[in-house]
């Protein structure tokens, strides 16, 4: 049996599902370890089976205490931080020992390119649980040929420890560049749906004009917005898996997704991005790289 573990917030859990559907279709016993994610508040917690339904009911759970020491005493356990970056076979290949457990985020399409068809079919959203205001804004962006998301997360990449290796990425300098970069691609100017937890913020940073802005998707709401950037024409994205979920999942080949070239300020991300994506590049703030000198 190979267990995979889940954590995280919604990007995170479904690029960890992603992964979990390449490994069931190559290793049948292979199923999702939520043990962990029976007392996780960060986020909204576990959202995969709320928002797709659809999903199978294949998981594994147990009390998180016992599961550590079946885990600890039974189980080889393959961290994905510590195996090279250059290669998916430490993943992938048969083991001789049949009890393997997988911790890691694998933010990285080539987890799963191969079903990546498979992968948006089970991450298609159910309009009918979207709100009204949602769904009104829906048929105006389906409607709209020009359509570009922008994702401004503020929040919690504010906080100190977060806004060190992750927060400082985005800036407004970022911002003002990706909007250049995407009117040069579309040679037009553009309808932008905002989608930030600091409308402020942008308000008094980014001069956009022809805007509308979204913020009333918050808590368990807070899918709504990726569904809506989801059916964004193109997309400008923060260093958030959040917007590279809602960016990823518009299937159009004709998509111009703008993103930065650091995911993280100190940590080193080479597949985050897939081919094709066009990268703004970043500066990071001096005080945050003297910090770590």
């Amino acid at each position: 049996m190979r267990l995979i573990k889940m954590t995280g917030g919604l990007g995170n859990q479904m690029f960890i599902y992603a992964f979990y559907m390449r490994m069931k279709a190559r290793y049948r016993h292979t199923r999702i370890d939520l043990s962990d994610m029976m007392h996780y508040r960060v986020h909204n917690g576990y959202e995969l089976h709320r928002l797709f339904p659809s999903l199978p009911e294949d998981e594994f759970c147990m009390p998180q205490k016992a599961k550590k020491v079946m885990e600890f005493l039974l189980f080889t356990t393959v961290l994905e931080r510590k195996q090279p970056t250059d290669s998916l076979r430490p993943f992938l290949r048969r083991r001789l020992w049949p009890l393997v457990y997988f911790k890691g985020f694998y933010q990285s399409e080539r987890f799963f390119a191969d079903i990546a068809d498979d992968v948006r079919r089970a991450f298609l959203f159910d309009e009918r649980l979207a709100g009204d205001r949602t769904r009104q804004l829906l048929e105006l962006i389906d409607a709209d040929p020009l359509a570009v998301s922008i994702h401004v997360r503020r929040g919690d990449y504010l906080e100190p420890r977060t806004w060190r290796n992750t927060g400082c990425v985005c800036r407004a300098e970022y911002y003002r560049d990706a909007v250049r970069m995407m009117e040069q691609q579309l040679g037009a100017k553009p309808h932008y749906y905002v989608f930030s937890d600091d409308i402020a913020w942008v308000n008094e940073n980014l001069p956009l004009g022809n805007a509308t802005y979204v913020s009333w998707n918050v808590k368990q709401d807070a899918w709504q917005d990726m569904m809506l950037m989801s059916r964004c024409r193109h997309h400008i994205i923060c260093n958030s898996t959040f917007s590279w979920w809602g960016a990823w999942l518009n299937s159009r080949r004709d998509k111009v997704v703008v993103a930065p070239d650091r995911w993280f300020a100190h940590t080193e991300a080479p597949h985050i991005l897939p081919a094709g994506w066009l990268r703004v590049p970043v500066s990071i703030p001096d005080e945050v790289l003297n910090a770590c000198n």
